[in-house]
């Protein structure tokens, strides 16, 4: 069982996030501690809202940190605003596009591992459009079922969570099986802790191949 992000797909290669913070006149990390504010973000791999909700939701709170550029004299401050807004807007549209690269060590990990017959999963906190950025990942091939929190509306680290994924793998093998016997790696040290804590032999990932494909 893989996480997704930070194991398997990785955002840092083509992240849009300094150019826009730079392009906008915020901070660094601006966008990503916007984004996964757990206001926006908790709502959204829970499955309550999709992603282009979420998105007009970051864009919103970015447009309200983002500094005032127009003269204030002249100009009604709505008109403003909503320039402002379709300024975020538009600068935000490389971070919405941007889906992120596979990871290729994990992905030759579990490329060996399915030539071996072993089934893989994934157990992701992710969006509803996470089926839609496998594929144009080329990953879907690479898992027998996907774990996505947005469709079972538990997120990790909850415990419940990790019962309902169990059960998913169980539902694919047909069989009863012992948590002990379900291999977990994410790069979350309390999503790791909380699988441990229901019983699957779970490592931090750390990118190290022999870790995955033990």
């Amino acid at each position: 069982m893989f996480d997704l992000d930070g194991v398997v797909r990785d955002f840092g290669p083509g992240s849009a996030d300094a150019a826009i913070e730079d392009a906008l006149g915020l901070p660094r990390g601006s966008v990503a501690a916007t984004a996964f504010r757990p206001d926006l973000v908790g709502p959204t791999v829970t499955g309550v809202r999709g992603f282009d909700e979420w998105f007009d939701a970051v864009c919103a709170a970015l447009a309200a940190m983002t500094p005032e550029t127009e003269p204030a004299t002249g100009t009604d401050p709505a008109i403003r605003a909503e320039r402002r807004a379709a300024t975020v807007r538009r600068y935000m549209q490389a971070w919405r596009d941007h889906r992120g690269e596979p990871v290729a060590a994990t992905v030759e990990a579990l490329e060996r591992l399915r030539h071996d017959g072993r089934p893989t999963y994934l157990f992701t906190n992710g969006t509803d459009l996470i089926t839609h950025e496998l594929d144009q990942l080329g990953l879907s091939y690479l898992f027998d079922a996907v774990v996505n929190s947005a469709v079972t509306g538990l997120a990790k680290p909850d415990p419940a969570s990790f019962a309902a994924a169990h059960a998913v793998i169980e539902g694919h093998q047909g069989r009863a099986l012992a948590p002990a016997d379900v291999w977990f790696t994410d790069d979350r040290p309390e999503n790791v802790a909380a699988a441990r804590a229901f019983g699957w032999d779970a490592s931090l990932f750390t990118g190290s191949v022999p870790t995955l494909a033990r």
